[in-house]
């Protein structure tokens, strides 16, 4: 009686790990703040983001409209549609400053990396929603 009782308790921490971990989701809860800021972003600290704004410190100090802009340029890359990216970066130099090579490499570029993590990022909804800002973009509409 005591052998089983001693390895039940050597042998329940490591039982208890393994429902622990086999209950919880693919991806842990996001509380909605802080996430952009990790070296490694988790795919659903993006998808948050992309799908809320991205603001305070999750705007990495650009502006919101800015970091909207950005993924959704970046996303229209990861999902294969095509832009006039060397028009939209021009379009964003007059709108919201910052030197074309930020532009391309610390917003579109980062964005897509972004996007790309993300499973079954590209569906049929946000593909629809991409052109939709694309149409709004070749416009001058950066709200």
């Amino acid at each position: 009686m005591r052998t089983i009782l001693i390895l039940s308790c050597c042998l329940a921490p490591i039982w208890l790990t393994g429902c622990v971990s086999s209950s919880t989701s693919e991806y842990p809860e996001y509380a909605g703040s802080g996430g952009m800021t990790q070296w490694d972003i988790q795919p659903q600290a993006y998808l948050y983001h992309y799908e809320h704004g991205f603001n305070g410190v999750d705007s990495l100090g650009y502006a919101a409209a800015l970091q909207t802009v950005w993924s959704r340029l970046g996303a229209a890359i990861t999902c294969g549609i095509e832009y006039d990216k060397p028009y939209m970066i021009q379009q964003l130099m007059q709108t919201f400053d910052e030197q074309a090579i930020t532009h391309e490499l610390n917003g579109i570029g980062f964005h897509r990396i972004q996007s790309r993590k993300v499973p079954q990022f590209c569906n049929e909804w946000r593909v629809r929603e991409i052109h939709t800002a694309l149409r709004r973009y070749r416009q001058g509409w950066f709200e």
